[in-house]
């Protein structure tokens, strides 16, 4: 079901929905948050920051495009993804080249370099996480886990 903004933001909403309710999803939103903001701190001394990881992360998984396709995935400005892309090259884990559809507009692909960056930083958060499941949750909170990872996944799309 897609709420749109004047759904979400009117009285109807509001009364629609109970404040014990309302409290639980903000904490669940908060807690979501906290753990992204944790686990994009397992990361291997690539130095990359995050949004240049989720542009490599795109080039990985859309393929080659433009520089100002990339920033419409990202909701970047032009200038911000050309920064980035800068960083990103000068490391080796791009290129540039023509677009062989618009003679004016340069094409950034992912280098070798840049998958096995993103291949090694998944790895680590991976086994960080595996760590993490398996010192603190139980067989059945691992379980719940997976669950709410799938419906997670499905609200996201």
């Amino acid at each position: 079901m897609k709420v749109n903004a004047a759904q979400s933001s009117g009285t109807d909403s509001a009364e629609r929905f109970s404040p014990e309710y309302r409290e639980r999803v903000q904490a669940l939103s908060g807690d979501i948050a906290a753990f992204w903001r944790r686990m994009r701190t397992e990361r291997v001394d690539h130095m990359l920051t995050p949004s240049q990881l989720q542009a490599l992360g795109h080039l990985r998984r859309e393929g080659a495009m433009t520089a100002a396709r990339l920033a419409h995935f990202e909701q970047v400005t032009p200038q911000s993804i050309a920064r980035t892309l800068a960083m990103l090259e000068e490391q080796g884990m791009i290129r540039r080249g023509s677009d062989p559809t618009d003679a004016r507009a340069t094409r950034v692909e992912i280098t070798d370099t840049g998958l096995a960056t993103l291949a090694l930083d998944a790895e680590m958060r991976t086994l960080w996480l595996c760590e993490l499941l398996d010192e603190r949750c139980t067989a059945h909170e691992r379980e719940m886990l997976f669950v709410a990872a799938a419906i997670l996944r499905d609200l996201s799309r």
